[in-house]
């Protein structure tokens, strides 16, 4: 049986629920998948810090020790300099990438999957878009036959969660906010939560996917100047408020827009309440396709990880080498 060492680069939330999930699944991924999947290292800040279930024997504050020492690379450590130096690093090494992301997928992507295919690395990257739904696989493989004309989608759980509270309670959007940090819905600095700027680096993630195309008109309004009389108008007029994210083709490229809607109660994203994220597929083939699922929170998020490592470390793994963005 193959032992596949994982080198882990952060160990906030997603990280440790990451390792709980591998020593929980372990032995049904030994007989399902034919690995045995062993985290080698961890790279954290402060070794001296309580972690529940973590190994402290594990850690390490010196990241080249991490990714040296692995077969496989987990980034979790977000930002865009550090971790693009670590991921590039690995690739240049030959060593597989699996990371959650977002903002360094859409800011250097292209130059990462020209990278991963010159040293015949993979990477991985489902969490990075719409925490535990499998959007990423549905786009690249599931509908590899068909051509999407259209995503439109829920993409913020942080910000869905506001919203669904100010629709609930008549909170304004201050204190809703508030309650959204309290319950680690929202980061203590959501600005690009609130601006709509997460949710358009997520766009851009699945409109590349789905259109393969570096021609693209942006147009980004967040939710930070709502207020609750416009939740209230919208509800005289039985509708609610979402902050919705759109991909259309366009001849020759693509427009992505994410801006708040009045959407009837009965538009399927209407009901999409809380952290939930939800995504429509538009496709020439096969139609209208909804996806809905958490998109925030440790372990959805820790799922979609672990499934992209296990994938990678099947003899027969099947996984994104991003051709189409080089």
């Amino acid at each position: 049986m193959r032992q596949v060492n994982i080198g882990l680069l952060g160990c906030g939330t997603v990280g440790q629920g990451f390792v709980r999930l591998i020593e929980r699944e372990r032995e049904r991924i030994r007989v399902r998948d034919g690995v045995d999947l062993r985290v080698r290292r961890i790279l954290v800040r402060d070794i001296q810090k309580e972690r529940t279930g973590i190994d402290r024997s594990l850690l390490t504050t010196n990241a080249i020790e991490v990714i040296d020492d692995c077969d496989l690379l987990v980034e979790l450590i977000g930002g865009v300099h550090s971790a693009g130096a670590y991921v590039r690093r690995a690739l240049r090494d030959g060593r597989d990438v699996v990371t959650a992301n977002k903002a360094l997928l859409a800011e250097s992507g292209r130059e990462l999957f020209a990278a991963a295919s010159a040293s015949g690395a993979r990477i991985g990257f489902e969490a990075s878009v719409c925490g535990g739904i499998p959007i990423i696989r549905a786009i690249e493989r599931g509908l590899a036959g068909d051509s999407i004309e259209s995503l439109t989608g829920i993409l913020n759980g942080t910000c869905n969660y506001i919203l669904t509270r100010m629709e609930e309670r008549g909170l304004d959007f201050a204190t809703a906010l508030r309650l959204a940090q309290d319950r680690g819905f929202a980061e203590a600095d959501s600005t690009l939560d609130v601006t709509g700027m997460d949710a358009l680096q997520k766009l851009q993630i699945l409109a590349e996917l789905a259109f393969g195309s570096s021609h693209v008109r942006t147009k980004v309004h967040g939710i930070d100047d709502i207020s609750r009389q416009e939740i209230e108008q919208a509800r005289s007029r039985r509708c609610v408020v979402r902050h919705v994210a759109t991909a259309r083709r366009l001849p020759g490229g693509a427009e992505l827009r994410v801006e708040r809607r009045e959407l009837p109660e009965s538009h399927p994203l209407a009901s999409v309440r809380d952290e939930n994220n939800a995504v429509i597929i538009r496709a020439k083939a096969v139609g209208e396709m909804l996806f809905v699922g958490k998109g925030a929170g440790s372990l959805p998020t820790a799922a979609a990880v672990l499934s992209d490592v296990i994938e990678i470390s099947r003899a027969e793994a099947r996984v994104y080498t991003g051709e189409n963005l080089t």
